[in-house]
């Protein structure tokens, strides 16, 4: 099928979420890898003439890591990474409309060495909690397996 306009794309377009499975490195001696399942989904926003890849939901396995105690040591952690919502990347429009091919340029967007780049940012973006809720800190994390699940 063919979308020949914005409004047609944004009716028609119909792509199933993908679901993947990855193992996380996160730079803490304490831990060991984390496992983890993530939902990307692909949908049309009109208002803004772009098509979002994004995480519709990351879950890992929960992480405990006990508190260092010194005051230039590591905070605790207790709890999973939790991301929900977050754009990865868009494709416009323009690539799609008048294109045969535009489940292959969709594709091209989810491949597993472009998700595993875009996972990453995230992953690196992401702030855990000490273990009190008082502290924000980021972790530098690395995804070394991700496939795709059916």
């Amino acid at each position: 099928m063919v979308y020949n306009s914005a409004t047609e794309l944004c009716e028609g377009f119909g792509y199933p979420p993908v679901h993947v499975k990855l193992t996380i490195e996160i730079v803490d001696k304490r831990l060991g890898p984390v496992k983890a399942e993530a939902e990307i989904a692909i949908k049309p926003v009109k208002s803004r003439g772009y098509l979002e890849v994004l995480v519709e939901e990351l879950e890992s396995d929960h992480i405990f890591a006990e508190e260092n105690g010194s005051i230039y040591g590591s905070f605790g952690i207790d709890q999973s990474i939790q991301i929900y919502d977050e754009v990865l990347t868009t494709i416009p429009f323009d690539e799609l409309i008048g294109n045969e091919n535009w489940k292959e340029t969709v594709e091209e967007s989810i491949t597993v060495e472009k998700l595993r780049e875009q996972l990453g940012k995230s992953l690196n973006d992401y702030q855990f909690s000490d273990l009190s809720g008082k502290y924000k800190f980021r972790k530098r994390c690395t995804i070394t397996e991700l496939q795709f699940i059916d």
